[in-house]
């Protein structure tokens, strides 16, 4: 059984002005725990059928959130595919492009009625004219859409608006707040002029007046407001989805003398052997993450090729969640750790829109300094891509106060240690650690384990 995480004032508080709200739009800045206060939400009114419509790459972990937060034992579905059915009662999680593209779940969505429908990252339906948006908001359609079904919808979003106030209109019309239609609302919020093709927003007006329809249905905080119940150093789960692992070439000398089917057939039994044996451990009466540990020191040797595998079948879910974050300015720079060299370089090619710089065994040494001042430095330079052996230890990356641990070391030291590359002197904000696991494989168990004993060892370090 997972103990339940203890949540911090600021979130209690957040839940109960949710909760309060037949409509509402959560915007905490990220890393504030807005999915946290969500599931505390629905405690309070005590939900029973909950509607949670996310993007794609964090449906699973959602499922997570209400494990972690909430001792109600409901049933939860994650909608991965057209034939998945939601659940009765209970919890039922589905991404916005599945509702979009699938008439057939839409239809059986917006056919039931739901005490809560969350609408997570719901800036994704800022576009009037978009099939999500249509399908969730009914805007712009003779259908209505899947939010009429439900007694509450409660918007959860770090950036309501990207770009500029119009992306406001499409909450705020669906919440009833704002009755006049699109163009109304632009003309009276942005400014702007048309250049012969369309009227181009340049910028906003009437802001006193935006705000005050905001503030009827928004909560926003920021970290520097909360910051005096924020630990300096805090530590994430996230769970993602596994995709499908290019074989060829980072697996060619595994699979061509056996052949792939063969090699997908023995990491599955890798991966059921050592969640087994660390079952085992767990269900000693005295035993402590300490037993885990041991479990996975044994099994290093043999397992070495599985860790390879599951790093990068989760490694395209966490990148779409590290781009997004990036991309929309949610979080300025971040520090990566990983183990295997294959998993760092692919992450550099999926990243380097952003200018990414490494540090691993191969990096030649007059390259190490110069990308480690590059990212500290350099503005641009907004990801640093290290292995925890050769990043974690005796250099400075106080320019980021946002880590994610794509792999770990089964040694919780040593993550602990790397950690503080950006928790460090210099570092003038708060840091948070997120430590991703791959969803179904013995990965979840394994970060739970070193996610507690890192903390514990942060604490020496610090």
């Amino acid at each position: 059984m997972i103990e339940l995480e203890t949540p911090f004032p600021y979130q209690v508080e957040g839940a109960r002005y949710v909760a309060s709200k037949q409509h509402a739009l959560l915007a905490d800045s990220m890393g504030l725990g807005k999915s946290c206060q969500a599931v505390l939400a629905c405690d309070i009114i005590g939900a029973q059928r909950i509607l949670v419509i996310c993007p794609a790459n964090i449906r699973v972990n959602w499922s997570r959130e209400f494990t972690r937060f909430s001792p109600m034992d409901r049933d939860c579905a994650v909608i991965a595919t057209g034939t998945d059915r939601p659940v009765n009662v209970g919890v039922t999680i589905v991404s916005y492009d599945l509702i979009a593209g699938n008439n057939k779940l839409r239809n059986e969505l917006r056919g039931r009625k739901w005490d809560v429908l969350v609408l997570d990252e719901a800036h994704y339906l800022k576009e009037r004219s978009a099939k999500r948006t249509r399908a969730i908001y009914g805007h712009n359609s003779k259908v209505p859409g899947i939010a009429g079904s439900a007694a509450r919808v409660w918007r959860l979003t770090g950036t309501p608006a990207p770009n500029n106030a119009s992306e406001l209109y499409t909450h705020l019309k669906s919440a009833g707040i704002y009755a006049g239609q699109y163009w109304d609302f632009v003309f009276e919020f942005c400014t702007g002029f048309d250049p012969g093709f369309g009227f181009k927003i340049t910028g906003h007006k009437n802001v006193d007046r935006l705000k005050a329809l905001l503030a009827q249905f928004m909560l926003r905080r920021k970290k520097e407001q909360v910051m005096a119940q924020l630990p300096p150093l805090t530590h994430q789960h996230v769970t993602v989805e596994r995709s499908q692992v290019e074989l060829d070439p980072y697996f060619y000398e595994n699979w061509r003398p056996i052949g792939v089917k063969a090699f997908l057939a023995d990491m599955e039994h890798r991966d059921k052997v050592l969640k087994a044996a660390v079952a085992v451990a767990k269900s000693n009466h005295d035993s402590h993450s300490d037993d885990v540990l041991a479990v996975l020191e044994g099994f290093a040797t043999s397992t070495a090729t599985l860790r390879r595998y599951i790093g990068l079948a989760k490694l395209p879910r966490v990148l779409e969640i590290i781009k997004e974050e990036l991309a929309t300015k949610q979080i300025d720079k971040i520090v990566l750790f990983a183990i295997h060299k294959d998993v760092i370089e692919s992450a550099r090619v999926a990243l380097r829109e952003f200018k990414p710089v490494t540090l691993y065994g191969g990096t030649p040494a007059d390259k190490r300094q110069a990308n480690i001042d590059k990212f500290q430095k350099d503005p641009k330079c907004r990801v640093f891509i290290g292995n925890i052996t050769a990043a974690g230890v005796g250099i400075t990356l106080t320019a980021a106060h946002e880590v994610a641990f794509i792999e770990t070391d089964w040694v919780p030291a040593n993550n602990a240690q790397a950690t503080m590359r950006c928790h460090r002197i210099g570092q003038t904000k708060h840091v948070r650690v997120r430590f991703f696991s791959c969803a179904g494989s013995v990965d979840e168990e394994v970060m739970r384990t070193l996610i507690h004993k890192t903390r514990e060892l942060s604490k020496v370090f610090d």
